[in-house]
């Protein structure tokens, strides 16, 4: 864990993201019109938990939620833990080891907080979302908050790094056709920020020398 944080430490800014991250528009493979930034009003803040731990046979593992298929918001997508930063919250740091602590149940006092990705702008809901790694010394037992999570999936570190962890697919969002780089895994699909945020933790790790 002392090998991430210092990786997380040295890191250059803003972190490398393969450019394909970002929807496009499937036919055009333009930027889409309504993720310009400059015509939104100011976004509200956000965290979130990368929870790295060792799992089965002690490779390094982050656990991911799948949101029940019937939530008003990202429904039935795949999601690391994590949500608004409300006004009761300390801040950012405080409000991504709440939210892991309400959704998978996830002890704040056994993570060790290693350091921070770059802040991921999400344009359907305007929010700034602040990335966290921690380190847990031990495998944790991971309560989905049934009301919210319908499944926790827990995602080996070396699914981000094989040479083809990343692939191009087309979906349909809200009307839109879009075009965007995903991962695979456990029979989900992992898109939008929380791929982005998982990108920008591979780069971390690859650029760490932390990839093998």
């Amino acid at each position: 864990m002392e090998a991430i944080a210092g990786a997380l430490a040295r890191a250059e800014r803003p972190i490398a993201v393969d450019p394909r991250f970002t929807p496009r528009d499937a036919a055009t493979q333009d930027r889409l019109p309504r993720y310009d930034r400059a015509t939104f009003p100011p976004a509200r803040p956000a965290a979130t938990l990368l929870a790295v731990y060792p799992g089965e046979g002690g490779e390094l593992t982050v656990p991911l939620t799948v949101r029940r298929a019937d939530l008003r918001a990202h429904a039935g997508e795949v999601s690391l833990p994590g949500g608004a930063v409300d006004a009761d919250d300390a801040g950012p740091e405080a409000a991504a080891l709440r939210e892991a602590a309400e959704e998978i149940g996830l002890d704040p006092a056994a993570v060790h907080l290693l350091g921070q990705l770059d802040d991921v702008w999400i344009p359907v809901s305007n929010f700034e979302l602040r990335p966290f790694v921690g380190g847990l010394a031990r495998r944790p037992r991971l309560i989905p908050a049934v009301d919210e999570v319908a499944a926790v999936v827990e995602l080996p570190l070396r699914s981000l790094l094989a040479p083809d962890s990343v692939t191009e697919e087309e979906l349909e969002v809200a009307g839109w056709a879009l075009r965007v780089a995903v991962y695979r895994h456990a029979g989900q699909r992992i898109w939008g920020a929380t791929a982005r945020t998982l990108a920008m933790f591979a780069t971390v790790l690859r650029e760490a020398g932390l990839a093998g």
